[in-house]
């Protein structure tokens, strides 16, 4: 009999070192889940606007100003946010999104690829890269004006 005394106490240390680490390991899963989750919200309607919006391509800055209300759009929710304005992401920044355009032999866009590229994600016990992906192409249905400069 007293050859059992202590048992309950190391059992205690064994299972509660293996529920600690079920339970982080659950949490630092979810978390990555839930923001990855938001990326590819925040990179599809990215994505779905670039579409959609007048590719006005009369210098390669009016090019460069349209693809950053793009990656405004998906970094802070607003093409054309306000000054102090939140990511809708933490430590997300436009440097992590990409704005590719796919043109047609003519010049013309035919699609827009929007990609998350060096964005990483700190899931308390470990980091998790994020780079070129989540990534969505649409076609361009846009109204094409070569000539017309950004506002």
């Amino acid at each position: 009999m007293n050859s059992q005394k202590g048992h309950a106490m190391i059992e205690l240390a064994i299972s509660a070192t293996v529920m600690v680490t079920f339970l982080a390991g659950t949490f630092q899963f979810g978390y990555t889940f839930y923001i990855y989750n938001q990326l590819v919200s925040a990179v599809g309607n990215g994505a779905r606007y670039a579409a959609q919006r007048t590719y006005r391509g009369a210098t390669d800055r009016d090019i460069e100003r349209g693809n950053q209300a793009i990656r405004n759009l998906v970094v802070y929710g607003d093409a054309q946010p306000a000054a102090d304005a939140a990511p809708v992401i933490a430590n997300l920044k436009p440097e992590h999104v990409e704005v590719r355009w796919v043109l047609n032999g003519d010049g013309i866009p035919a699609t827009v690829d929007v990609t998350i590229r060096g964005f990483a994600v700190d899931a308390a016990i470990q980091t998790f890269a994020f780079d070129g992906r989540p990534s969505v192409e649409f076609p361009y249905v846009g109204r094409y004006a070569p000539a017309e400069s950004e506002p």
